[in-house]
């Protein structure tokens, strides 16, 4: 009877750490993105700036891509948006950034279905700068 009673609660604190993990991994892998979006935004801006080239920002429905041209040359970069994040408002699906580094002002609004929280990003106009504010 012993046996059984330490092997249930074996299991039962097994199961429970096992949910909490993945709830853990889905919290950074969300963590990690929203901050991988900041920083592409910033390097593409100044990538843009620098280079006195274009880009843009393009918001497909599974992930983001920053791309940049100059010349025959081309950058992108683009990551899988994870599971729990959704984009629920002012994502135009291409973001056009200018050769001098500026863009028209915008409001991103991602939504995270882990703390129910929703993160806006307001681009401000001609300054390529992204402002972070949770709700």
């Amino acid at each position: 009877m012993e046996t059984i009673v330490s092997l249930s609660i074996f299991c039962s604190l097994t199961i429970f750490s096992i949910c909490n993990l993945k709830d853990y991994q889905a919290r950074v892998e969300e963590r990690q993105y929203l901050e991988w979006f900041k920083d592409s935004f910033k390097s593409t801006f100044n990538y843009c700036y620098l280079h006195n080239t274009g880009g843009r920002m393009v918001f497909d429905k599974e992930k983001i891509i920053f791309h940049t041209s100059e010349g025959t040359r081309t950058q992108t970069q683009s990551k899988k948006i994870p599971k729990s994040l959704k984009i629920t408002s002012g994502a135009r699906t291409n973001y056009t950034i200018n050769k001098a580094g500026e863009a028209s002002a915008a409001t991103i609004i991602i939504e995270s279905s882990l703390n129910h929280k929703k993160i806006l990003y307001k681009i401000q106009m001609n300054w390529g700068e992204i402002v972070e504010t949770e709700s």
